[in-house]
């Protein structure tokens, strides 16, 4: 357990999840110092929440405050390369992730799940079964919007932590070690921050790091990138495939998931038991499932609890069906190219597809290739929305069908006019939201109030 109290502790952004962490070390006696890039006008709900607690400030900037600390706990959104960390770095002050800090202070069982899509559906439906089978008390947290900080509290040795985990969180282990690590898929993503792909995968890899021979790793056999990650894992290692059978871990075959170990064969479901759009949902449940089935859970609870599973807010989410059978789908989640390109690939009917946001480099060539396919109209806005246009142009996609958009109210008002019966009216921007808005979440539930907007005129006219 690390030493806490009557430390001198900087905690760098204060976040979500910079609050959660200067709530626990301050309960644990530590001497803090907050600091963001962020003046104080800019954190006024946050200071909010810490004005009852004795704290030093080092707000505009982080400086020689921070820098006098004998530790340093960074929030996943602060880059580790700015001049601050390379000063800490010669200063030998450590620098430690939430996730780390609170490994420290748990006893509870941990589930670690990374990837670069589908990490939130799979904890959170790994976390439902798991409390659907009695297995003590089960929390959920970590990328998924709950700092994991915040939820160690009450649990001890018989219960479990579900966490979903991002490569910004893994870059800042140390000690870190869950008992059951899953690595879902790897794409690009992240490069402005990690730089190469290369960088990226080493983040990604260091779920393993810290686990031995008693632990467990689930990885996915169809991605070669995630299968070089486990090449020298020392414990048990498990295979998902939605492409060939495997001797041990899950795969679909012919409809149905089916565990294999060895000669023994356990079918736990069949597709119509998911109720989730898309393949990459069959994934997902794999993985969740497999999980349950190799704690115990028996395949009833696992199946039931799946039969019942509503989707991520903001992921392939229905918002509404409007009239000549027209489907409206909230996938502001996708905010890559490879999740986007997944949700796309969920419908089965002509797309007029909102898409656009934050550039972050991505290469978005693989999607132009699947708008042309799948996509009927596309409506771009943010800072990328004339890159998108240019990939899609250039894919072969008709320039007559592509419409520019400044901000979401004009992107439904113009899909809007454009659809037709059986059409899915699909949000899934491919990008980040931060350059329109604070959060995924935050854009996604402005497309549905603007649908919402929307239909509500369209009565008022009649």
């Amino acid at each position: 357990m690390l030493e806490i109290k009557g430390k001198r502790i900087a905690i760098i952004g204060l976040s979500r999840t910079g609050v959660a962490t200067a709530e626990f070390l301050y309960q644990k006696g530590a001497n803090l110092v907050v600091s963001d890039s962020k003046t104080a006008a800019g954190l006024k709900n946050e200071l909010e929440k810490l004005k009852n607690m004795e704290i030093e400030y080092e707000l505009g900037g982080h400086g020689e405050k921070s820098l006098s600390c004998d530790m340093i706990v960074v929030s996943p959104g602060v880059p580790l390369d700015i001049p601050f960390f390379k000063k800490a770095r010669e200063k030998g002050i450590p620098i430690i992730s939430e996730i780390e800090l609170a490994y420290h202070f748990t006893e509870a069982k941990i589930i670690a799940i990374t990837g670069t899509n589908g990490k939130t559906t799979t904890t959170q439906l790994i976390g439902e079964i798991l409390k659907k089978a009695g297995m003590g008390k089960v929390k959920t947290a970590g990328n998924i919007g709950i700092p994991l900080i915040s939820e160690i509290g009450d649990l001890g040795k018989g219960d479990w932590l579900v966490v979903e985990i991002s490569s910004f969180q893994l870059e800042t282990i140390v000690d870190f070690r869950p008992d059951i690590s899953l690595f879902l898929n790897f794409s690009p993503d992240h490069l402005d921050r990690h730089k190469t792909l290369e960088n990226y995968w080493l983040a990604k890899k260091r779920i393993f790091e810290n686990q031995t021979a008693a632990d467990l790793a689930i990885v996915n056999l169809d991605d070669q990138e995630v299968m070089k990650a486990v090449a020298d894992f020392p414990g048990s290692v498990y295979q998902v495939s939605l492409e060939k059978r495997v001797d041990r871990g899950i795969s679909f075959v012919n409809g149905k998931l089916i565990v294999s170990e060895g000669d023994r064969e356990v079918e736990l479901m069949v597709s119509a038991d998911i109720p989730l759009m898309g393949l990459h949902n069959v994934q997902n449940t794999a993985f969740a499932a497999l999980t349950a089935y190799l704690l115990g859970v028996p395949a009833g609870i696992i199946r039931d609890t799946v039969k019942n599973f509503k989707s991520a807010e903001h992921r392939l989410e229905e918002v509404c069906r409007l009239k000549d059978d027209i489907l409206v789908i909230d996938d502001s989640k996708a905010t890559n190219p490879d999740s986007a390109i997944k949700g796309i690939q969920s419908f089965d009917r002509p797309i007029v597809l909102l898409a656009g946001g934050q550039d972050r480099n991505a290469d978005f060539a693989e999607w132009g290739r699947i708008v042309k396919e799948g996509v009927r109209v596309l409506v771009l806005m943010g800072e990328t929305r004339y890159k998108l246009q240019e990939v899609a142009l250039k894919s072969g996609f008709p320039n007559i069908n592509i419409h520019i958009a400044d901000n979401m109210k004009e992107a439904v008002e113009i899909a809007a006019r454009e659809l037709q019966g059986g059409d899915c009216l699909l949000l899934s921007p491919a990008c980040p939201s931060w350059d329109m808005y604070a959060s995924y979440q935050e854009r996604g539930r402005e497309f549905q109030e603007q649908v919402r907007e929307l239909l509500q005129s369209c009565q008022d006219d009649r």
